[in-house]
């Protein structure tokens, strides 16, 4: 009996040595194996996002090889964002001191716009390409010039290489974006902006616009959606100005631009986006809301199919950037005051139904915004997408204007009536005024605050 009973323990034990054996192995696999696994989780992700149209099937390709490819593909796009966590893993510890000083420093009222020119470049440089030597570069650029005040007066000077006003930044779609208001605003430059040359013509127009548009990530490691985004703004933008500005365009661009939107257009969604190629060559078109706002907001509303546009954010409204219009499962301001811009040009359009789920939309948003973005002092909180004092106001304000909040006109999606809202306006306006306009972002904040569009 007493070796029956002794069996019957080692047994056992044998069992749940056998038990835990395979659980250690199990998660030693894991860990060896835990950057694929977070890949497939990734891939299966953005997979089910639904927010890429798939190449024309080719003729007799079977059932087997389309889905291979398919799987292969999402595999492929999943390596991207790897690669960013990774690249900010390393630089963050680095590069957030220096931010955090950025923002101390514009609390102060000082001026920091050459610093903040450099660091618009590193975010890019961290968030879509893979050129970590030049990220670390810029890293120690941006910390010299946040240890030398002086330099920030070069941010408004315009540029003798090509007549930009883009000082501080080597990458040429970053000195076209920000140099817009300057362009606007200065009818006699003391030098030619020749930076403008490399689109003036129908042929460099898409020649520059398809650099962007067809995305070899495979080959490049990089995303292109940000050159492809600010680079057709800052085109639209110029091409359809309000006031003349010292530059002679080619009168056929105009034209051009409009032929490269039709094409480019998603027929079915009505969006814009970025054109993946994959590593057979063959194009993924992806449906984007950054992009897809400034399309039509740089237009002025003059698409096709805006009813679909604003159906299609709908559908993406859990979705998180660029694609969606949810950041790491939550509002922004900055991406909030695109949708409402959006619905702002598509409403006249819309059915009663979708009306609706606009209408619940737009108050989620402005919900999130006036209890979790709102300061109490007048001022907005800092996020991961607005990481900086000049967009945390900027967006914020845009997009309470947007909504019409202050301004019962322009409230083109709701009779609701918001009794707070005037003192909302002044806690803003008098903490802008307590910081001081000394930087864009600041002012545009201001003027968008007293009525002028942003």
């Amino acid at each position: 009996m007493q070796s029956l009973t002794q069996t019957k323990i080692n047994t056992r034990r044998k069992r749940w040595r056998t038990i835990l054996i395979t659980i250690l192995i199990l998660l030693l696999a894991g860990y060896i194996y835990r950057e694929r696994l977070q890949r497939i989780l990734i891939a299966i992700v953005i997979y089910r996002e639904n927010i890429f149209t798939a190449p024309p099937q080719i003729t007799n390709e079977s059932w087997n090889s389309r889905l291979w490819n398919k799987a292969q593909f999402y595999w492929d796009m999943s390596e991207l964002r790897i690669a960013r966590d990774k690249r900010l893993k390393q630089f963050n510890p680095s590069l957030k001191p220096l931010l955090k000083e950025i923002n101390r420093r514009q609390a102060a009222g000082e001026a920091i716009s050459y610093s903040m020119h450099i660091y618009r470049e590193i975010r890019w440089r961290l968030n879509f390409t893979s050129d970590t030597v030049a990220t670390r570069l810029r890293i120690d650029d941006l910390r010299n010039s946040v240890s030398k005040p002086a330099e920030q007066k070069f941010a408004s000077v315009q540029q003798a290489s090509d007549g930009s006003w883009g000082a501080g930044i080597t990458v040429w779609y970053l000195r076209f974006y920000y140099s817009i208001d300057n362009l606007e605003d200065s009818l006699h430059p003391q030098y030619r902006p020749s930076f403008l040359d490399r689109i003036n013509s129908p042929e460099k127009l898409k020649a520059q616009l398809d650099s962007d548009l067809y995305d070899n990530f495979i080959k490049t490691g990089a995303f292109n959606r940000e050159e492809l985004d600010e680079t057709f703004s800052a085109i639209a933008i110029l091409l359809n100005k309000s006031r003349p500005i010292a530059y002679q365009f080619n009168p056929l661009l105009d034209s051009a631009l409009k032929d490269y939107v039709n094409h480019w257009q998603n027929p079915t969604t009505g969006c814009w986006g970025q054109w993946m190629v994959d590593r057979h060559g063959n194009v993924w078109k992806m449906d984007d809301v950054g992009i897809t706002f400034h399309v039509i907001s740089d237009l002025k509303g003059q698409v096709e199919h805006k009813d679909l546009i604003a159906k299609r954010l709908l559908q993406l409204d859990d979705i998180d950037f660029p694609a969606g219009i949810k950041f790491d499962g939550h509002y922004e301001n900055h991406l909030n005051w695109d949708a409402v811009k959006i619905f702002r040009y598509a409403w006249p359009y819309l059915d009663t139904a979708t009306r609706a789920k606009v209408r619940l939309e737009i108050s989620s948003m402005l919900n999130w915004c006036l209890t979790k973005s709102y300061q109490p002092d007048g001022s907005f909180e800092i996020s991961d997408l607005d990481d900086t004092m000049d967009d945390a106001y900027r967006y914020g304000v845009a997009f309470l204007s947007e909504t019409g909040y202050f301004q019962i006109n322009n409230r083109f999606w709701t009779n609701q009536a918001f009794p707070e809202a005037k003192a909302v306006h002044d806690q803003i306006q008098a903490k802008l005024m307590s910081v001081g306009l000394k930087s864009s972002g600041l002012r545009d904040a201001y003027e968008t605050l007293n009525g002028k569009s942003f």
